[in-house]
């Protein structure tokens, strides 16, 4: 598998999505290894201001960078469909017309977020004390946006080919080398915040170049002909209509985390440094549902592209069971280790009963959260993006709804309560147009449309 891409559209379903899910879970815990050491090497050598600052900017961060993510998701989505419909010259395209809209976008987005970082932080609230720190870790991290782009943008490519295999490996090979950047800039040569975002720019730039430079090698048909380098306006055009959508729905969930933030901001330093951390912990518990999102969003595209509905079907009946055995085994664990976990990262004793609570608090509803993001991703496989936007309204109307009225009702125990609230009335969104079929009649919609095009 590792050497070839996997037609989806036939063959067993749950082994066929574990297969490609675990390369990515493992992938993405990778990731999580190194915020985790982030966080743990700046609180370590920079203390606990230093990683309160990091927490802040990494809410903000991910405010411009979902767009990023939307857009790769975009990718995805088209390239996955045109293979499980057979059509390889059009698969060809899309990926050449794919890499201007990246970049484009990568751009823009670089641009955007270094004018709009520190107006940003003092809209959140952030202390004086923490501004600087935060602003001198974003500004690095923005500036390096055209590396994160380029990483998620050709592993976007291969996993829709069915490859989760050779972004996995080059991830591993960046994880190490950004611990080691860590080690180097924040703890050898002292940069502070700024070295942390450092190490991740430059970790994330080599996974990319190496993956791009591989996956040319492994799939020679993905190399543009001489002459051919150029963007088809009609799949650029279907990339922005799923991606857009799926970027602006992202970020609009992170307006609503950064306004629980800023929320946060008001309890204290103490507080700000039990948020950061369960925030980790909580983004290592959705890595399970991301990278299950991912096997069902390829699975479905691929199927959907083949016009095989009873078999999507299936493979969300298989998106369920993973999600079971899966969150069955690790919310146990987060909740009866919640207290040595944050002793791991922070010795106040606050912060840990702070920190403690909130993860046992979230780690009973984490299997909403995971149904949640087989919905987004069943729902955008087959071309249903406006409901998808709506579950992304709601999410944010619900925690923004939360974030001001639950603390006054319950003090900071009602801070907690904010998330699973968040999760459980997005997933009832999904449920609902899920089970009445209107995503099929869309796919059916849109497969027509590009027959027509064509």
């Amino acid at each position: 598998m590792s050497g070839k891409t996997v037609d989806m559209t036939k063959g067993p379903i749950l082994r066929q999505m574990s297969t490609f899910a675990l390369p990515v879970l493992l992938g993405m815990l990778c990731q999580r290894v190194y915020n985790f050491a982030d966080v743990y090497i700046v609180g370590k050598y920079l203390g606990d201001q230093a990683l309160a600052a990091v927490s802040i900017s990494g809410v903000v961060m991910y405010l411009l960078f979902s767009l990023m993510m939307g857009l790769t998701t975009g990718v995805n989505v088209v390239i996955s469909q045109y293979y499980g419909s057979g059509n390889q010259q059009k698969v060809k395209a899309t990926f050449t017309s794919s890499a201007f809209v990246a970049f484009g976008f990568a751009l823009l987005i670089t641009i955007v977020g270094v004018l709009t970082a520190v107006p940003t932080l003092k809209l959140m609230q952030t202390s004086e004390e923490l501004l600087e720190a935060a602003t001198s870790y974003l500004m690095i991290i923005y500036l390096g946006g055209t590396s994160t782009m380029l990483y998620n943008w050709i592993a976007a490519v291969l996993r829709s080919l069915g490859n989760s295999f050779v972004p996995f490996i080059f991830l591993i090979i960046s994880s190490v080398l950004n611990i080691f950047l860590d080690i180097v800039f924040v703890a050898w040569i002292p940069l502070g915040t700024a070295g942390a975002a450092l190490a991740t720019v430059l970790a994330q730039l080599f996974s990319g170049i190496a993956c791009c430079l591989y996956a040319w090698r492994l799939f020679p048909f993905l190399k543009p002909e001489r002459g051919m380098f150029q963007c088809d306006r009609e799949i650029a055009k279907q990339i922005l209509i799923y991606g857009v959508p799926t970027g602006f729905q992202m970020s609009i969930i992170s307006i609503s985390d950064m306004t629980l933030q800023a929320v946060v901001n008001t309890y204290g330093t103490a507080m700000i440094v039990a948020y950061g951390v369960c925030t980790k912990v909580e983004g290592l518990g959705f890595q399970i549902a991301d990278a299950i999102g991912s096997a069902l969003g390829t699975f479905a595209g691929q199927n959907v592209g083949a016009k095989q509905f009873d078999r999507v079907r299936k493979g969300v009946t298989s998106a369920y069971v993973m999600n079971i055995v899966c969150y069955g085994i690790f919310c146990p664990i987060v909740f009866f280790t919640a207290d040595k976990i944050m002793r791991q990262f922070t010795g106040n004793t606050d912060a840990i009963c702070y920190g403690t609570e909130y993860m046992k608090m979230f780690s009973l509803f984490f299997i909403a959260g995971g149904v949640l993001v087989i919905y987004h991703n069943i729902l955008r496989a087959s071309g249903d993006i406006p409901v998808t936007l709506l579950m992304g309204l709601s999410e944010v109307v619900t925690r923004i709804g939360c974030a001001m009225l639950l603390p006054k009702w319950f003090g900071h125990f009602g801070l907690w309560l904010v998330s699973p609230f968040t999760w459980v009335c997005a997933a009832l969104v999904g449920a609902v147009r899920y089970y009445s079929g209107a995503w099929q009649k869309k796919a059916e919609k849109m497969l027509l449309h590009r027959e027509e095009v064509l």
